[in-house]
C-alpha cells in the first residue's frame, strides 16, 4: 500500500468519511447522523446550518485518524448535495442557514431565469427549477437584500467544507457549478448573471476540474482533525457525480442505474447530449466528456408504500418463481413524472384482482419497463449504451429484482463492491495526485462484487411484455 485516499461525503442526514487505498481497499469509514434543527419555517423551505456540517466532518475524521497510518494520507475530496447554497461574510462566515437543494421558495425566480437565459438553457440543453442555486441566489438578492449584500462569496455545500480543510473558499469545480448557471461549453460565468440579474461575479467561485489540487491541509484544520498539515486537497463534485464514480462509469458508453427511493440514470458520452424536453442535464466530466443523466419518479418508494418491509424476501423468493407475471404494471407512488417523460398530471396504474405475490413481481417489472424506456430515450438522443449497466442503490439487494433488470433491458448489470459517494471522493482524490485521470483511478480502484447476465428465455418474453407497457402510456397520452 502507497498511500491513503479520503473521501468525505455530506449528505442531507449525515456525514460519511472513508479511507481508500490506491487499490480501492477499504481501510477505515466513519458516520455521523445529523440532529435537525426543529425551527419552523415555512413550507417547502428546507435549510441546515453549515456549522453543523462542519463539526461532523471534523467528529469523523477525528475518528478515522485513530485507526489508520496519518503519515499514509495522500489527498482528501469531497462530495456534497447538488444545488446546495451558502451565502458568507468577509470572514467567510455564514450569514444564514443554507438554502438545500430541495428548497422550494425561489420558483418564481427560476422562471425568470428561463425567459431571461433561454440561449444558456438552449445550449446546455436544461430548464432552471428551485432545485437550482442560480434561482436561490436570485431569491437571497430579492427578499433578503441585506445579506445578499454583506455577502462576499456564495459556495456550494461541497465547497464550504473544502474551504474549512483548506482556508481557500474561492474555488468550486465543474459539478457543482452547473445548477447555479456557469457556461460549461465556453468555460465562463454568463455575462447577464451580473449584468441582467445584478449578481457581481465577484461573488462566485473560480471554476476548476473535479480532481484539481486546489489547496493543503491547514495547520488550523490539522489541529481539529488530526489530518497532517500539507496534504493535498481536491476538487470535489456533486454527491449524485461521485456516486456515479464510485461505480466506475466514467468511460464514454458506459451507464449506471441507481435505484433507491427513485431511479436515478447516469453516463458518459463524448458530446453533450441535449434533450429539448428538460429531461436530463449534463454534469462536465474532468476529462472533458460529458455525465448526462436524469432522474425518474418511480423507484422502490412503491414497495416500500405497498409491501410490508418483513415480507419482502419471502416476496422476493416467490417472484423467482412467478416471472414473468404477464402482467402490465406502473407502479408509480405519487403523482407526475419527470424521465423518462414530463408529465405532471402522470398516475400510475397497476392489474386488479391480483395476489400479493403476483402484484409484489409485477411492481418490479413495472420499474423495469420504465428503466427500458429511460435508455431507449437516450438512445433516441444520440447516446451510446455498451452491454454492461453499472448498478447501485438499496434495491441491489433484491437478486430476483436485478435478474429482472437485466432481462428486460437485455443487458449484463455489474453490481459494483463500494457504489456510494464518499468512497467516490475518495476515488477522486487518487484520480490526479496518484493516478494521471478518473479513468486510471477508476479501473484500479473499483471492484465488481456481483454480474447478472440476461436470462435469454426471459429476454423474449419481456420483450413482447414491454412493448404492450408502451403502448398503454400512449393510450393514456403519457407518451
Amino acid at each position: 500500500m502507497d498511500g491513503i485516499f479520503i473521501g468525505i461525503d455530506v449528505g442531507t442526514q449525515g456525514t460519511r468519511v472513508v479511507c481508500v487505498d490506491e487499490n480501492g481497499n477499504v481501510h477505515a469509514a466513519s458516520e455521523d447522523i445529523f440532529t435537525h434543527d426543529s425551527t419552523d419555517i415555512p413550507e417547502g423551505w428546507h435549510q441546515q446550518n453549515p456549522e453543523q456540517w462542519w463539526n461532523s466532518t471534523v467528529l469523523c475524521l477525528r475518528k478515522i485518524t485513530s485507526c489508520v497510518e496519518i503519515k499514509k494520507i495522500r489527498a482528501i475530496s469531497v462530495s456534497s448535495t447538488s444545488g446546495t447554497l451558502c451565502f458568507l461574510d468577509k470572514n467567510y462566515q455564514p450569514l444564514i442557514p443554507a438554502i438545500m437543494y430541495n428548497d422550494r421558495r425561489s420558483e418564481k425566480e427560476a422562471t425568470h431565469l428561463n425567459e431571461k437565459l433561454r440561449h444558456l438553457t438552449d445550449k446546455m440543453g436544461y430548464q432552471f427549477n428551485s432545485s437550482y442555486g442560480l434561482a436561490k441566489i436570485l431569491w437571497v438578492k430579492s427578499h433578503l437584500p441585506e445579506i445578499f449584500e454583506k455577502t462576499v462569496r456564495i459556495v456550494h455545500a461541497a465547497d464550504y467544507i473544502t474551504g474549512k480543510l483548506s482556508g481557500n473558499f474561492c474555488v468550486s469545480d465543474y459539478t457543482n457549478v452547473l445548477k447555479t448557471g456557469y457556461d460549461l461549453i465556453e468555460g465562463k460565468w454568463p455575462d447577464e448573471i451580473e449584468n441582467v440579474f445584478g449578481i457581481p461575479l465577484t461573488k462566485l467561485p473560480e471554476v476548476v476540474a473535479s480532481g484539481a489540487v486546489i489547496g493543503i491541509i491547514n495547520p488550523e484544520c490539522s489541529d481539529q482533525t488530526g489530518i497532517p498539515s500539507g496534504i493535498p486537497i481536491v476538487a470535489g463534485m456533486t454527491d449524485g457525480c461521485a456516486s456515479q464514480v464510485s461505480t466506475g462509469t466514467v468511460v464514454p458508453g458506459q451507464w449506471n442505474s441507481t435505484l433507491g427511493t427513485t431511479l436515478v440514470i447516469k453516463g458518459v458520452t463524448k458530446h453533450i447530449l441535449k434533450d429539448p424536453a428538460g429531461r436530463i442535464y449534463n454534469h462536465r466530466h474532468p476529462d472533458g466528456y460529458w455525465l448526462p443523466g436524469g432522474a425518474s419518479n418511480t423507484g422502490g418508494d412503491c414497495l416500500a408504500k405497498k409491501f410490508d418491509r418483513k415480507n419482502w424476501q419471502y416476496l422476493d423468493e416467490k417472484a423467482a418463481d412467478i416471472v414473468p407475471t404477464g402482467k402490465i404494471c406502473w407502479p408509480l407512488s405519487g403523482k407526475g413524472e419527470r424521465f423518462p417523460f414530463v408529465n405532471s398530471e402522470a398516475q400510475g396504474f397497476q392489474v386488479e384482482n391480483c395476489d400479493e405475490e403476483t402484484l409484489y413481481a409485477a411492481y418490479l417489472e413495472g420499474v423495469g419497463y420504465i428503466e427500458k424506456l429511460a435508455y431507449q430515450t437516450i438512445e433516441e438522443l444520440g447516446a451510446i449504451i455498451t452491454d454492461n449497466i453499472r448498478i447501485a442503490g438499496g434495491a441491489t439487494r433484491s437478486k430476483i429484482w436485478n435478474k429482472i433488470r437485466a432481462s428486460i433491458l437485455n443487458k449484463t448489470l455489474l453490481q459494483p463492491e463500494n457504489p456510494y459517494a464518499a468512497y467516490g471522493a475518495a476515488i477522486l482524490a487518487a484520480s490526479r495526485t496518484y493516478y494521471d485521470n478518473l479513468q486510471q483511478a477508476c479501473h484500479a480502484m473499483v471492484k465488481i462484487a456481483c454480474e447478472y447476465p440476461a436470462d435469454k428465455i426471459l429476454v423474449e418474453q419481456y420483450h413482447k411484455l414491454y412493448q404492450r407497457f408502451v403502448e398503454k402510456l400512449k393510450e393514456k397520452h403519457y407518451i
